[in-house]
């Protein structure tokens, strides 16, 4: 269904850019999913941080008034990437078995298998996450709303590749064939 929908995209390019895109389209329809995923990650991330903090009063909200009413929010930046980490890993990991590595589970516990070596991938980049987040946002005081998307950026790139060569890989079976 994605690659269907992809293709028809690819079709109205001129053909060299056609042609490079078939080459790349699972990285591209991985970038397209794991957008959808940060997406996702940032709107809990933010709405929690939001959601907890003293906002000030309507007429003087502005986009740096958010901002900054983050920094007295209940929620730590830590918290937020917590539970935002979690929607989205279950999230991620639907798309990405069925939309990006198209994978279906033929055998018995496949699925389990992979969610928990998805999953287990997920909290090496979720800790690589945390350390970045607590020490640019906490510690050094740098933006927080950058921080969080350089993160998304290496925290993306590092899951392709756990997810290509670690999660949904083909069987021994399917390799011999």
């Amino acid at each position: 269904m994605t690659k269907k929908f992809f293709r028809k995209i690819y079709s109205i390019l001129p053909s060299p850019a056609e042609k490079l895109c078939l080459k790349y389209e699972n990285g591209i329809i991985y970038i397209f999913y794991g957008v959808l995923t940060t997406l996702v990650n940032y709107t809990v991330h933010f709405g929690l941080r939001l959601a907890f903090a003293d906002l000030p009063p309507q007429d003087a909200l502005t986009f740096q008034s958010l901002i900054d009413s983050m920094a007295n929010s209940a929620v730590s930046s830590a918290g937020a990437a917590t539970v935002s980490w979690i929607v989205s890993v279950i999230f991620a990991f639907y798309v990405n078995k069925i939309f990006v590595f198209e994978k279906k589970s033929t055998v018995k516990g496949e699925t389990l298998r992979e969610f928990l070596t998805f999953s287990g991938g997920r909290i090496f980049s979720y800790g690589c996450e945390l350390a970045i987040m607590f020490t640019f946002v906490d510690m050094l005081h740098f933006n927080e709303l950058i921080v969080k998307l350089m993160c998304g950026i290496v925290v993306m790139i590092l899951n392709y590749f756990l997810s290509k060569f670690l999660v949904f890989t083909k069987n021994n079976k399917e390799n011999s064939r």
